[in-house]
């Protein structure tokens, strides 16, 4: 079959071809929003690494880490977060332009709204006082709990311990006993310790682990699990407060015949495998390595290590293993005299959390959690908000102009401030100022820069004339074209 356009005449679909890219040049402009012509306006965001996967989840530890020593954050970080809510309540993990509808949560694409980013971003707003954002948050996540109490990534998919955890969280920061969250009879703590390790994991070391999911041919214990899963069977609201942590380490009795169920609750027995793993690797969860399935001796997974510190601190157990996570992620607790306990951090923690906020805001939850004092937290927290992006800068006013501020405004602010001795961020060039966080998420006109509602710029009548000289040598092409046909 001979395809339409081979039997169009060469000079037609020269002169159509004129006439269309006339057209995109006279009318683009006006056809394009000024929020599309730009690229997406990210003011308040936390990091300069790609956001769309994590954008939300680690706005919200920097948001939490915000809360751990009792400072406002900065009011485009909070804007930002509660910019990305969804009419229903749920959050995605990123979404570029605000304004766009949100999409269904979708377990097969893994797109849409997800429990981790909605779990987490509840926990933040309801530390940071936003109430009922976070209650929004918290009842678009009861609607994706399955009937074995636990919670998928996206609704409709199966269960699993980390998306269960991060709606604890949630709820936990909520007030709401963990066992509360339930359905049908059945609550998500009935889940996790359905996936907890008793005493058939006892001759790997592995009993009070968790898996991520049961897949029917034995549960296997995961420690990106195990981390959150402990924490969130602790009850404890995010961010965690600093308490008496016991040196002891529980584990299950496995001695006796037939053996008992548990010797302890889950969140102690699931506390004391934490405690024996950060012991077998100097201070640390190290990273695994799903080619040959093994953990990886002499590496560090900061996030795991941080999530694993903030457990121990939340049940009240392993105060040894605890300051030896704490001195691996940088941020051990001094003693009286001063002096740092646990080991320096590493060269690759120390990497691992030199620009990435989200790292960063673990660290200083973890730390913050086993007693850290708020002045050391706060340097941490200050290099998260060194991370924010900032909104476009107006345009200059005219010199004549009577509503330009005069130089001793206060609302300038001042580009010689800093960090103030107790680590807590001032005023600067490069950060919002810090108001109440109940401020409104919606940008102000001036965050959306100098480009006009209409998306006109400094080209458009260039283009514009481009496109007039484009249109009349097409529609002189087309009637050309037209009198030959009439004459063949």
């Amino acid at each position: 079959m001979v395809s339409i356009h081979r039997r169009i005449p060469f000079r037609r679909r020269t002169a159509a071809a004129l006439v269309a890219t006339a057209t995109a040049l006279l009318l683009g402009p006006s056809l394009v929003p000024a929020a599309a012509a730009a690229s997406p306006l990210q003011a308040g965001l936390f990091g300069d690494q790609d956001p769309t996967y994590d954008g939300v989840f680690r706005q919200s530890l920097g948001l939490l880490a915000y809360a751990a020593v009792g400072e406002t954050p900065p009011a485009d970080a909070v804007s930002w977060l509660l910019g990305q809510q969804c009419p229903d309540g749920g959050f995605q993990a990123f979404r570029p332009v605000a304004s766009d509808p949100c999409q269904k949560s979708d377990p097969i694409a893994y797109a849409g709204e997800d429990t981790n980013s909605t779990g987490i971003a509840a926990a933040a707003l309801r530390a940071i006082g936003q109430s009922h954002a976070a209650d929004r948050a918290l009842a678009w996540a009861a609607g994706a709990q399955n009937s074995d109490g636990g919670f998928p990534y996206f609704v409709g998919g199966s269960s699993d311990a980390n998306s269960t955890a991060v709606v604890l969280f949630g709820t936990n920061t909520a007030g709401r006993p963990p066992a509360s969250v339930a359905v049908g009879g059945v609550s998500a703590v009935d889940f996790l310790v359905g996936l907890q390790l008793g005493c058939a994991g006892a001759a790997t070391d592995d009993d009070g682990g968790f898996a991520f999911q049961d897949y029917g041919s034995g549960l296997l214990d995961n420690d990106a699990a195990s981390v959150q899963a402990v924490l969130a069977l602790s009850g404890a609201a995010l961010p965690v407060t600093p308490r008496t942590v016991s040196t002891s380490v529980p584990r299950a009795d496995c001695t006796t015949s037939p053996p008992p169920s548990t010797t302890a609750g889950a969140a102690e027995l699931g506390a004391g495998h934490l405690a024996r793993v950060l012991d077998a690797f100097s201070g640390a969860v190290p990273q695994f390595d799903y080619s040959s399935g093994a953990r990886v001796p002499g590496s560090v997974s900061a996030g795991d290590t941080a999530w694993a510190a903030m457990s121990l601190a939340a049940v009240g157990i392993g105060r040894s293993q605890l300051d030896a996570a704490l001195g691996v992620l940088g941020a051990a607790p001094t003693t009286a005299a001063g002096v740092r306990t646990g080991r320096v951090a590493d060269a690759a923690a120390a990497a691992a959390t030199a620009d990435q906020p989200g790292q960063l805001a673990l660290v200083a939850l973890a730390a913050r959690a086993g007693g850290t004092g708020v002045a050391t937290v706060g340097a941490y927290v200050a290099r998260i908000g060194a991370t924010m992006r900032l909104a476009p800068a107006a345009p200059a006013p005219s010199p004549s102009s009577s509503t330009a501020p005069s130089a001793s405004s206060s609302a300038a602010p001042s580009a010689s401030s800093s960090a103030t001795p107790s680590g807590s961020p001032t005023r600067s060039a490069s950060a919002s100022p810090s108001v109440s966080p109940t401020s409104s998420a919606s940008p102000s006109s001036s965050d959306l820069g100098a480009l006009s509602p209409t998306g006109a710029t400094l080209l458009t009548p260039v283009l514009g004339v481009l496109g007039v000289a484009l249109l009349l040598a097409g529609l002189g092409l087309l009637t050309t074209a037209r009198r030959r046909s009439a004459h063949a």
